[in-house]
């Protein structure tokens, strides 16, 4: 997403249509399921679907939520890397632009879940470890039981993190082969859609027609899942190595 404030942003913003309104729904109930609060999604939703950056009164305007809700929400966002702000000169405030891709998101939210699960979880332990010791002795069965747990919890955060910084540093990476398959898979499915938008009604489609439309896409689907396929035959080739 380009820089908020290098975006014309002089003319008000006159609202959403009632139909892209309904669609904020949406984007709630998508927010929601990864635990966050539905205000997130629907002023996620709005950046979204507004032809513009916004700032936080037109935020306020648009979804009748208060400067508060709607200040602490965009900085949450903004945290989440869901959203980017920056300083308009001219309109003398910050405007606020959504984060378009979906899976830089989605690796913050998980990192970051995963991070709070396990530190949670680790400290419950460690407090139920040393009642233990205390009460019962450091020969009790049940120390090593809790140790081991300790220890492998320990072990699946390191993994955890170790995974997500490495798919967050390839999607950084332009050079990367994730990154590349990434961008080969917007490319091919940003290209489908547009297809799919200048086809006529199914009944005028000519059976030719539709068939030489599939072929271009069938070989741009071929192309962009071939840099996985030649991961996979060099991973084979060295565990047979």
């Amino acid at each position: 997403m380009a820089d908020p404030s290098q975006t014309d942003s002089s003319e008000p913003f006159e609202g959403l249509d009632p139909e892209l309104s309904e669609a904020l729904t949406t984007f709630e109930a998508f927010f929601k399921s990864f635990g966050f609060k539905r205000v997130h999604g629907r002023v996620w939703g709005l950046l979204v679907l507004a032809d513009r950056p916004l700032s936080s009164k037109e935020v306020v305007q648009e979804l009748s939520i208060s400067q508060g809700a709607a200040s602490t929400t965009l900085n949450e966002l903004s945290e989440w890397g869901a959203v980017i702000s920056s300083f308009d000169t001219n309109r003398r405030c910050h405007l606020h632009a959504p984060v378009g891709n979906t899976l830089s998101i989605v690796a913050t939210v998980l990192r970051r879940r995963e991070q709070v699960a396990f530190s949670r979880f680790h400290t419950g332990m460690t407090r139920t470890l040393n009642y233990v010791q205390k009460k019962f002795g450091p020969k009790d069965p049940r120390v090593l039981t809790l140790r081991s747990i300790l220890s492998t919890c320990e072990i699946a955060d390191a993994v955890m993190q170790l995974v997500f910084t490495s798919v967050s540093g390839a999607l950084g990476d332009p050079q990367s082969l994730l990154s590349r398959a990434v961008q080969a898979a917007l490319k091919f499915g940003i290209g489908l859609d547009g297809k799919r938008l200048a086809t006529p009604a199914p009944h005028a489609v000519d059976p030719k027609d539709a068939e030489a439309q599939i072929e271009p896409a069938a070989e741009a689907q071929e192309s962009s899942t071939q840099p996985q396929r030649e991961a996979h035959a060099r991973i084979r080739e060295q565990s047979h190595g």
